[in-house]
């Protein structure tokens, strides 16, 4: 800065008492500082930064002073020499860091928004970039930066292809650097009324000749074509390639039927484009698109694909907004039935979620689609439970068997819901073959399902037949595999809430000795209830031996919260004494 700009800026924040004489001070040493380091070869990045951040600080102090006196004093004669000092002084500060250190994205979107902001006062942006641009930059990113602001900003479309060109130079395999470069040709195209069409194509051209055979490169490009209206016959180039290139792809035959979903109809015969405001004829030509893909000589595996992709627009369209009008309803049931009856026919309707929805919308037989569900999705919990219900709503109970015995089969060790409807319309039905089912459950030969059909058992029996009968079944089905601790759990309940107090005490100990012994390595609560079980009814002596069994046996990341459960019992049952709570102890008489 001269002399006479310091000058200026001093009067300027005295005058205005925008800082105090000390802080003045402090902020002219510390550009002197900066100043000095950066002569040195010693200045950072970061101490850049900050002193940037102090500059930008003190440019909307003054801004914001500025205003307030031509507001305050109805005019608007007042010396603004200081905006242009400090926006001059940001803008060098900034110059000299990008020169200086390799230029990242976010500190240059900060400076084209400085400069944007204080056009008024700076003239050196473009210059400046002009100057970055000749380097070479490791993120493809700030050429991107560069040249969007030269071209949405500053309305500069040739120097934004100039930095699209020198960030090609270095990143030449970087699609994002080409599809932004063809973006801002799509909206120049836009701005001059087509005038710039042959340049436009080439690069479109160019670009699908190097990335040639990719697809999804393709719909990018296809997909910024058609941002805007003025672009036609770019966006016709873009679509009739595609489909001459691409044909015998699910994918491009689903691109397609998006776009016409989306008002863009294209017309093979004559190669045209056109936008269709009309919604309904947008879904019409999309249902069209994909009718005409699965005619297409596709693979199988990609003709499954492309059905999939077919019902999913089916399902997204028969939800959306779109189905107000009764003619699209119409339509869309029509469509609906067709499509997935085809898709079934031709094994092409493969998820479990298609069969529901049509099950759920169809106007025709439920029950034979969700029969031939249950024969194409084997391995689906829902389908099989839809079809149970289903014989069961209508009270088809051997229909029901028939299609549970089936669905058990299937689904094994995942077939515990099927377990569940059943047992739950027994027992309010057919309670005499109630206890047939859960026998055949609590024998099952899956974990998954026996030793929660178990306990469920052991409860009913002990409402329906009593104790005595209870200890017999439990007997038994404590022996099946693997070992249940709800079915144990369940059995010291039902024992300790036999006539009001505790007739087998001994035989209760050794219902938790053996859930402890089994379960006792990863189980902390087990050793809790055994513990609280001598407290109240047995003998605290026995608690601290429980106690040290526990601490042998449980992993060692478990013996600290062991030791806490312990300390909490021993504070629960210290004034205890079972006398006073009017249980009567009695030994086992075994």
């Amino acid at each position: 800065m001269s002399a006479d700009e310091v000058e200026s800026e001093v009067n300027f924040m005295k005058t205005y008492s925008i800082i105090k004489w000390d802080e003045i001070t402090k902020l002219n040493n510390d550009r002197k500082s900066l100043n000095q380091k950066v002569l040195l070869g010693l200045a950072t990045r970061e101490e850049f930064l900050k002193q940037i951040k102090v500059e930008l600080n003190m440019l909307d102090t003054c801004q914001l002073k500025i205003e307030q006196e031509m507001k305050e004093n109805n005019t608007e004669d007042i010396n603004t020499e200081i905006l242009t000092i400090l926006s001059n002084r940001i803008n060098d500060m900034y110059n000299n860091m990008f020169l200086l250190f390799p230029v990242e994205k976010t500190s240059l979107l900060e400076y084209i928004e400085f400069c944007s902001n204080n056009i008024l006062f700076i003239t050196k942006c473009s210059n400046m970039l002009d100057t970055l641009m000749l380097r070479y930059h490791s993120d493809p990113e700030v050429y991107i930066t560069a040249a969007t602001y030269e071209f949405d900003d500053r309305n500069n479309v040739e120097s934004a292809r100039r930095y699209f060109a020198e960030g090609l130079k270095h990143h030449e395999n970087c699609k994002n650097l080409y599809v932004e470069e063809f973006w801002v040709e799509v909206q120049h195209l836009e701005k001059t009324d087509g005038a710039s069409l042959p340049i436009a194509i080439e690069k479109y051209k160019n670009l699908i000749k190097r990335f040639e055979n990719d697809i999804e490169f393709h719909f990018i490009l296809l997909d910024r074509a058609i941002k805007l209206s003025a672009v036609r016959e770019l966006q016709c180039n873009v679509v009739r390639d595609m489909i001459k290139k691409y044909r015998h792809s699910e994918l491009m035959w689903q691109k397609l039927a998006k776009i016409h979903f989306d008002g863009f109809i294209y017309h093979q015969e004559t190669e045209q484009l056109h936008y269709d405001k009309n919604y309904i004829n947008g879904i019409r030509n999309c249902i069209k698109t994909y009718e005409n893909g699965l005619k297409e000589n596709l693979p199988l595996k990609n003709k499954h694909k492309l059905w999939n992709f077919y019902i999913d627009h089916i399902i997204e369209i028969r939800k959306s907004y779109r189905m107000k009008k009764e003619t699209i309803r119409n339509f869309m049931n029509e469509t609906m039935e067709r499509a997935f009856q085809e898709a079934h026919d031709n094994k092409a309707l493969c998820k479990a979620e298609y069969y529901i929805y049509w099950i759920e919308n169809t106007n025709k037989d439920c029950h034979k689609i969700m029969k031939e569900a249950v024969e194409v999705i084997k391995d689906s919990e829902e389908l099989w439970f839809n079809l149970i219900s289903y014989y069961l709503s209508n009270d088809s109970l051997e229909m029901g068997i028939e299609a549970f015995q089936a669905g058990v089969r299937a689904l094994k060790n995942k077939s515990m819901p099927l377990w569940e409807i059943l047992i739950l319309y027994m027992a309010n039905t057919h309670p005499k073959l109630l206890q047939q089912l859960y026998h055949e459950g609590s024998h099952y030969p899956y974990p998954e399902v026996n030793c929660i059909i178990r306990p469920e058992y052991l409860e009913w029996n002990v409402v329906h037949n009593g104790i005595l009968s209870t200890r017999e079944l439990f007997d038994k089905l404590k022996d099946v595999e693997p070992e249940c601790k709800q079915l144990y759990k369940s059995m010291i309940s039902f024992e300790l809430t036999q006539n009001s107090g505790i007739t087998k005490i001994g035989y209760i100990r050794k219902l938790h000795n053996t859930v402890c012994n089994s379960f006792g390595t990863t189980d902390i609560d087990v050793w809790t209830d055994c513990m609280r079980f001598e407290y109240m009814y047995g003998f605290h002596k026995y608690v601290k031996g429980i106690y040290k069994a526990a601490m042998d046996s449980l992993r060692s990341d478990l013996q600290s919260s062991m030791t806490e459960e312990f300390e909490k019992l021993k504070e629960e049952f210290k004034d205890f004494d079972p006398k006073d709570g009017g249980v009567i102890v009695i030994e086992d008489d075994e």
